[in-house]
């Protein structure tokens, strides 16, 4: 009896000792294959885009071209973020997400995310406002990184969904108990069934057009909740949607 004990024991060691093995294995062969991913199909993207960025700036005279030009340059960005996000939501999903907090200025981290974003608002003749109820400046704990990935996320959300000549408000209120930043603009109504979708499936979307949208809501509502904030996600039928986080303190 004693023998079979030790028997069982042992053979559960090195059962334990295998699979732990295997794991390391399949997490090592897991980002070779992200790594492969993100060199030989994002890497040449990027190329793309930087040259219709070229081209773009001295356009032929052709009207014709020019129109050919841009709806080149606007496909190849959203194939990018596709892409990009494709790969960080596969290695998010694979991975422990370990953050590293520290004292972020929410004011600065969405002016230099506008910054980024400026350009695509640009093309719908967009203007994008930020509005807050403090003049000092608002801080909050978060990763720098993340944080930058959710407003963007959130923010690139806004201007391809949003209208045409329309504004996009980046709203940012601080009181005693909350932090919340949310972005409002004027875009077609969803049912709060269809937003939910969005956000949490990524395999039943019978939209295609709806492949970025729902890639970068989903990933915001992961780092979202990675921070322990929560999510705001509305739309009304006035054609008005809010997308934001809330932070409690």
């Amino acid at each position: 009896m004693l023998f079979k004990k030790r028997f069982l024991k042992k053979y559960k060691e090195k059962l334990k000792k295998i699979k732990i093995k295997n794991q390391n294995i399949l997490k090592e062969e897991r980002n070779k294959y992200l790594s492969i991913l993100n060199h030989d199909i994002k890497t040449p993207i990027l190329a793309q885009n930087q040259a219709l960025e070229l081209l773009l700036q001295n356009p032929p005279n052709s009207k014709e071209q020019k129109e050919l030009l841009e709806e080149l340059y606007c496909s190849n960005r959203f194939l990018l973020e596709v892409v990009a996000n494709s790969i960080f939501l596969t290695k998010y999903e694979n991975e422990k997400l370990n953050l590293k907090l520290e004292n972020i200025n929410i004011i600065e981290q969405i002016k230099d995310c506008c910054e980024q974003i400026k350009s695509q608002a640009f093309e719908k003749k967009q203007n994008i406002i930020i509005k807050t109820n403090k003049i000092q400046d608002i801080k909050l704990q978060a990763d720098r990184k993340l944080i930058q990935k959710i407003i963007l996320n959130i923010l690139s959300t806004s201007v391809s969904q949003g209208f045409e000549n329309s504004d996009i408000e980046i709203l940012i209120k601080e009181n005693k108990n909350s932090i919340s930043v949310c972005a409002k603009n004027k875009s077609i109504y969803m049912t709060k069934e269809k937003i939910n979708s969005l956000l949490k499936d990524r395999n039943n979307l019978q939209d295609f057009n709806q492949l970025g949208m729902n890639l970068n809501l989903n990933i915001a509502q992961k780092l979202i909740s990675a921070h322990n904030w929560e999510i705001i996600a509305n739309s009304n039928k006035d054609n008005c949607s809010t997308l934001g986080f809330v932070v409690n303190k």
